[in-house]
């Protein structure tokens, strides 16, 4: 009996004192409501699964590998060297004036034959050459030039001598197929005519010289002339 009155008064005490507590208590601090037990056998429910409803939940991010600024050489182009064409080799020409040789045919009109009807024209041959190489090609030649001529009648006779040295100088030059002669011909020597009639005896000397310029295409048989005089050229056959 005094056993159960002992434990009943501390346990009303402990009540009023929660009561005045309680109506001491500021009514806007909220209480703490403290949670419903968890009925035995129930298994808790566990947070709802957001990855269901957005995938990019489903994994945790992964973190983005930071890429370094790496600087990439420019590649420099290497010009390329086109090989150049092969030339073609166009054929050569040589020149016509290359080891060219012939003739000069000259005609030289006698003035005192002529007067007494005799053949009035000495005609001579004087050889020429190519004597070097490269354009212009020089040619030189020589030759005498001689004439003689006699009339005869009952009062006596006439007779004409002449003796002529005649030089060639000059060149070959021009494009192939359209080469020419140009020469300078001098002439010298002396003329003699002689007349012989019914005692009658007389000399009539001539000397001296001349100097012709000529020129030719190069082709066999051109000419070229002057008062007094015709010279013909004669190609040599290479």
């Amino acid at each position: 009996m005094h056993l159960t009155h002992r434990v009943a008064r501390p346990v009303l005490l402990a009540l009023m004192l929660a009561v005045v507590l309680a109506g001491c208590a500021d009514p806007s601090t909220p209480v703490p409501t403290a949670l419903p037990p968890i009925p035995t056998g129930e298994t808790p429910q566990s947070a709802p699964d957001l990855s269901a409803t957005d995938p990019a939940l489903a994994s945790p991010p992964s973190p983005t590998p930071t890429t370094a600024l790496v600087s990439t050489p420019t590649p420099t182009a290497t010009p390329t060297v086109a090989a150049a064409p092969a030339a073609t080799e166009q054929p050569t020409t040589a020149s016509r004036c290359e080891r060219l040789s012939g003739q000069l045919e000259i005609q030289v009109l006698v003035g005192p034959a002529e007067a007494v009807g005799l053949e009035p024209v000495a005609v001579g041959s004087v050889p020429f050459a190519v004597t070097g190489l490269g354009q212009p090609y020089p040619i030189t030649g020589q030759a005498p030039v001689s004439y003689e001529a006699t009339l005869t009648q009952a009062w006596g006779t006439y007779t004409v001598t002449m003796d002529l040295d005649v030089s060639v100088q000059g060149e070959c030059s021009g494009a192939p197929g359209n080469e020419r002669l140009d020469l300078v011909l001098e002439m010298t020597g002396e003329q003699l005519v002689v007349v012989d009639a019914e005692g009658m005896y007389g000399e009539y000397p001539w000397s001296g010289t001349h100097t012709r310029k000529v020129s030719f295409p190069l082709e066999d048989g051109a000419q070229a002339e002057g008062e007094g005089w015709i010279i013909v050229l004669h190609l040599s056959e290479s």
